[in-house]
């Protein structure tokens, strides 16, 4: 009994505050059913799009490269860096790519990746690097060929080239800058699939650098 006399005193003080504050008692009961209400009628207002039968995408093909491509730094020319330069199979390696990407571009080579980084901060011209692999295997002599376990990795910018191409005009710029590699998802999930109508992946275009 004296646990039923605590409830009825407590519910009883709860119903005396709630009637000294009656606008605050309403728009506590008000409020939820008001955006319950808006959520329910957003969701009837949205259209679903039924989508039978699965999406086939045309292949994508490395000799057939964005339009971003085939607009140059001006005055100037795209770059492939790579490392290390004293090596004739990587240099004969980063050459072959680059004659099979068919565009206006000139390879760059480095004997290490700290004349890569210095070049990347201190010359004006490192904004037309596209992208550096750099194999990781001590070269001694220039002949040297590459091992039967080929090791390397590649470098991009923060700032993907062709971002200001893909993202012009959009109210998110700076927000969507870089590449995000610590997130799963994107900053602005959008319902559906990702890109449903681009071929190729769309953002944040692994394939156009």
């Amino acid at each position: 009994m004296a646990v039923l006399r605590k409830l009825a005193l407590l519910l009883w003080k709860n119903y005396t505050l709630q009637k000294r504050k009656v606008l605050v008692t309403v728009l506590e009961l008000l409020l939820p059913l008001l955006f319950s209400g808006i959520l329910i009628w957003l969701r009837l207002k949205i259209q679903s799009e039924n989508v039978p039968n699965a999406t086939i995408y045309p292949g994508q093909s490395i000799r057939e490269l964005p339009l971003f491509f085939s607009f140059p730094p001006p005055g100037d020319t795209w770059e492939l860096a790579y490392i290390p330069s004293q090596s004739d199979a990587v240099k004969t390696i980063t050459e072959t790519a680059r004659r099979t990407l068919v565009i206006n571009m000139r390879a760059r080579g480095f004997r290490s990746e700290n004349d890569f980084e210095d070049y990347i901060k201190y010359d004006n011209r490192s904004s037309n690097v596209l992208a550096a692999v750099v194999f990781e295997h001590a070269f001694n002599h220039s002949r040297d060929p590459l091992p039967l376990a080929v090791k390397y990795h590649l470098r991009f910018s923060y700032t993907r080239r062709n971002y200001m191409w893909t993202q012009t005009g959009s109210f998110f710029l700076k927000e969507m800058e870089g590449w995000h590699t610590t997130s799963l998802f994107p900053l602005f999930p959008n319902p559906g699939p990702r890109e449903p109508a681009s071929a190729d992946g769309g953002e944040p275009g692994e394939k156009h650098v």
